[in-house]
């Protein structure tokens, strides 16, 4: 698999594309699971590296290798196999051989592939993703292990569902039916939420019409259905189309879509937003220290390596269950205390941003990384973004 880092493998391309090179099976062998992949990354445009010399460099290398051109990883196609897969039951792995490629013949015929993030992990990923994933075993955990990610409210029809102030004054909803709520990250002035940010209400009510006789919310409601929203396919789908559902509110909310910063907003007794974040619902009482460690440079870093970037000027997306797959130190190991001193402080947690610094401080011990380390995981971030953002505008 061959991308570039500096300009777009495919200028006319709506997205980003790489560069997938196969060779035909081999009837000699049942699989070709014995055999090696290898990912490059190159590092100047594809006109610079056009030499046979460079590529049986590429061809010879049997373990992760850079230069000023490209950068390689090998990796047995068995290994990919693996990684891929769902975990098969305790029986099957009991009675998996020691052979690598009994143990992926299993897997073929047991297991379900589900995928695996082949571009982000063997093509962009700095040498310093793997030094903290080998520092940090026992410390590091999914985001989904100590949390729920779930999706921002979806309305169908944001113009009837999102009220300001002037227009609740013009109807006089009831204040029962309208709950402050975050519309887009660009509202927010510094990580954590204030009161003073929420300029928007959302209209929420979980009643019948019968039940709103005489109230400003039915006469809302009636004008809405006189614009044609309830016929929107969101709205039409519930069985009260302007009823969106009892949800609880999350603590830490995230931006969806992402330019520089993923950033990992907080309000402690929780808050209401759009589809334009998601929502991370804590299954422990540790709101400070996931917020710590959510919006560390080491999720950044992860996040960077995982998250497509086939958006508009180099702008990253990832999907739910994305970022519940993103690894994090685990949040059970940092002060609670410490972390809500770190929050109040922080402003935009801006990639060079010194209140950044110091919020990485206390995970940067845990994972015992050196100076060098740490300066590595802040230079390989910073160039992840900006590679992004560049190769964005490279067409």
């Amino acid at each position: 698999m061959l991308d570039n880092q500096v300009k777009r493998t495919f200028a006319n391309a709506d997205v980003n594309s790489v560069i997938v090179l196969l060779s035909p099976p081999d009837d000699r062998r049942e699989w070709a699971l014995d055999r090696t992949a290898r990912f490059v990354m190159f590092r100047v445009p594809f006109e610079h590296i056009l030499s046979p010399v460079i590529f049986d460099e590429v061809e010879e290398a049997t373990e992760r290798k850079e230069t000023k051109e490209y950068r390689v990883f090998p990796i047995q196609q068995s290994k990919l196999l693996e990684e891929g897969c769902e975990t098969p039951s305790e029986e099957d792995a009991d009675s998996a051989t020691a052979d690598k490629q009994s143990r992926a013949g299993l897997l073929i015929k047991n297991a379900r592939y589900i995928g695996n993030k082949w571009g982000g992990k063997y093509l962009r990923a700095p040498d310093i993703y793997w030094t903290i994933l080998e520092k940090g075993k026992g410390k590091l955990v999914r985001l989904g292990d100590v949390a729920e990610v779930r999706f921002g409210i979806k309305t169908g029809a944001n113009e009837f569902f999102y009220l300001d102030d002037e227009k609740i004054r013009e109807w006089g909803i009831e204040e029962e039916f309208l709950k402050p709520v975050i519309k887009s990250p660009r509202e927010c002035k510094r990580i954590m939420i204030e009161p003073s940010d929420l300029k928007y209400h959302i209209f929420l009510c979980h009643k019948d019409k019968k039940e709103l006789k005489g109230t400003a919310a039915l006469e809302y409601i009636e004008w809405g259905e006189s614009q044609g929203f309830h016929e929107r396919p969101s709205c039409a789908g519930r069985a009260r189309w302007c009823d969106l559902g009892v949800r609880p509110k999350a603590a830490i909310n995230v931006n969806y879509l992402v330019d520089r910063v993923m950033r990992y907003f907080i309000k402690k007794d929780g808050f209401f937003v759009s589809d334009n974040f998601q929502e991370i619902h804590s299954y422990y009482d540790y709101p400070w220290s996931l917020a710590v460690s959510t919006n560390s440079s080491i999720l950044q870093l992860f996040a960077n390596v995982a998250g497509r970037s086939n958006f508009g000027g180099g702008l990253m997306k990832i999907q739910t269950y994305e970022v519940a797959n993103l690894i994090l130190t685990d949040p059970k190991l940092l002060r609670s205390e410490i972390c809500r001193d770190v929050i109040y402080k922080a402003e935009k947690l801006e990639l060079d941003g010194d209140d950044r610094k110091a919020m990485d401080e206390g995970v940067f011990d845990i994972l015992n990384l050196t100076q060098g380390e740490r300066d590595a995981v802040y230079e390989a971030v910073i160039n992840l973004v900006e590679a992004r953002l560049s190769k964005a505008g490279s067409v």
